[in-house]
């Protein structure tokens, strides 16, 4: 018996449907695939976009940084600063109390006191162009963190500049065209900055008593940005010594020579020399002893590489006697009233009163007990000689004097002296003679009277001194000797291939000195000045600091 099959009408076309289905699941993938191949180039786009709005910002940070180092005028006047804050805010010439600020940003208002300033910077780094992507701009603001007067040491190479800043800057790059994109890049940068005078007394040379204290000899430190030398300022540590050589501590039991800090030298082993490092007649009169590693080496001024080695500028070597021949010499001007009355050698003395403005002079002799003023500025001197009790008095600071040390002829000279010291000195000093001595009464600076060690005052009648030794700076690469005696100075000296001696009365040193060799037969005290940490550096170049950031928007 035969089968029927028999078909529905309702089944017909229904592979035409599967058909149709097929077709637009296939044309819907292919439509999801080419959005999303379209969104992926977008994407990529957009990321492309976004790197170049970048990169235009980092180059607007790196612009920004360049014109700061090389085209900024740092400030030298203070007043309209307020630098106890972070960020510095501004104190006058600009929105009181808000924080001072260089825009080249719109909507982001500069707030400087120096409005040329402010007009350089906006000019320099508003809306500019990045070299090869001229549809790609930055525009930048700085603000000022931190500042820090200081002394720079225009003396040594790359020590110029005298201020240590630490600035935010803000970059915004741009991408314009048919899709455009902003990013904002944030990064901070300090000017690095290194202490010249890290040690109460460093010592280059390498030999047996490279430095020599007597009996009743110490260092201590204190810190003149807080006051005049006192009990309340100053401590039985940070007196700290650094040497190449052998240091002898001479003297015994109470009049022993004493180093309030550290002794850090090449030799750390203790015992007579040759072959140790610390001489030591009492033993342990000193903090720690610590090795000099690598061996101290400090630079040459004024960028030389070799000696002979001169200040740049005009050198004299001519005899110019500022007690006798001031009106024969160029820069040299006798005070009005011509006299003052000084305290000097245990009672009141009238002498002659003059001033030295900033030049070059030739081997200067000042007699007697008259006073030379000088203020703020760099003086190149062959030499100088205190013929008996004359004095420097710095008005204003800080003075640099480049000392030449021609020495042909017209130089002092003194038999004598340590074996390891030339008979030939840059300068002499004896009696009350000496450089920055006094301190005002109630003032800042140090107590050096320039005859009663430990006075708190200048005595009746005088100029008020400064006494801060960041304001007396002796610079000198020469052999010859350094020989101070006379009243305490106030002075860093920075003179790596020189002696100094000093002998006589307990006179002492507040500051620091750099030097060859150091003998000391006063019993003097020698008070480290921890100011210098900060107030005489060379400054170097810009250092990022502190991270990097950056946003799209």
């Amino acid at each position: 018996m035969d089968k029927q099959t028999t078909y529905k009408a309702s089944e017909r076309g229904v592979a035409m449907i599967f058909a149709l289905l097929s077709i637009l699941v296939l044309s819907v993938l292919a439509i999801g695939i080419m959005t999303t191949s379209q969104a992926q180039n977008w994407t990529a786009f957009n990321y492309r976009l976004t790197s170049q709005a970048r990169y235009a910002a980092e180059t607007g940070v790196q612009e920004t940084m360049n014109w700061l180092s090389n085209n900024y005028t740092i400030p030298t006047v203070f007043t309209p600063y307020t630098m106890t804050t972070n960020p510095v805010q501004c104190a006058s010439g600009c929105t009181v109390g808000s924080a001072v600020v260089l825009s080249a940003v719109s909507g982001v208002s500069s707030n400087y006191p120096t409005a040329a300033v402010a007009t350089a910077y906006n000019t320099a780094l508003s809306g500019k162009s990045v070299p090869g992507m001229t549809y790609a701009t930055y525009s930048t603001y700085a603000k000022l963190l931190r500042m820090t007067p200081a002394s720079g040491v225009s003396w040594l190479s790359g020590g110029g500049g005298g201020v240590v800043q630490t600035w935010q800057i803000t970059s915004v790059g741009s991408i314009t065209g048919a899709r455009s994109a902003s990013v904002q890049v944030v990064e901070t940068f300090e000017r690095a900055s290194t202490p010249i005078f890290q040690y109460g007394l460093e010592a280059t040379g390498n030999g047996c008593g490279a430095v020599t204290f007597e009996g009743n000899d110490y260092t201590d430190s204190y810190n003149s940005a807080n006051g005049v030398y006192s009990v309340a300022n100053s401590f039985t540590s940070g007196g700290n010594i650094a040497t190449n050589g052998n240091v002898n501590l001479g003297g015994t039991g109470g009049s022993a020579a004493k180093i309030n800090g550290t002794v850090a030298a090449v030799n750390t082993t203790v015992g007579a020399c040759p072959g140790a490092g610390v001489t030591d007649a009492s033993a342990g009169n000193y903090g720690t002893l610590s090795a000099v590693n690598p061996a101290l080496n400090p630079a040459l001024p004024w960028g030389c590489m070799s000696t002979p080695c001169n200040p740049p500028g005009t050198l004299v070597t001519t005899s110019q006697n500022v007690s006798t021949g001031c009106a024969s010499i160029t820069g040299c001007t006798k005070n009005t009233p011509a006299t003052i009355s000084i305290y000097d050698g245990g009672s009141s003395k009238t002498v002659n009163a003059f001033t030295l403005a900033p030049g070059s002079y030739g081997n200067v002799t000042i007699n007697a007990a008259d006073v030379v003023h000088v203020s703020a500025g760099t003086y190149n001197i062959n030499s100088i000689n205190f013929a008996q009790d004359g004095q420097f008095v710095v008005d204003s600071g800080p003075v640099v004097f480049n000392l030449v040390g021609n020495c042909a002829s017209g130089c002092p000279t003194e038999s004598g002296l340590p074996a390891d010291m030339t008979s030939t000195e840059v300068i002499y000093g004896a009696g009350y003679a000496g450089f920055n001595g006094c301190a005002p009464s109630g003032g800042t600076g140090v107590v050096a009277n320039p005859n009663v060690y430990g006075s708190t005052t200048c005595g009746a009648s005088q100029t008020a001194y400064s006494g801060i030794p960041s304001n007396m700076q002796i610079v000198y690469s020469g052999t010859y000797t350094i020989r101070l005696g006379g009243m305490p100075n106030a002075a860093v000296i920075y003179a790596p291939n020189a002696g100094y001696y000093t002998p006589g009365a307990p006179v002492g040193l507040y500051g620091s000195s750099v030097v060859k060799n150091f003998d000391d037969a006063s019993g003097s005290p020698f008070h480290y000045d921890s100011s210098l940490l900060n107030s005489v550096v060379q400054v170097g170049q810009f250092r990022p600091v502190g991270g990097f950031s950056w946003s799209k928007f």
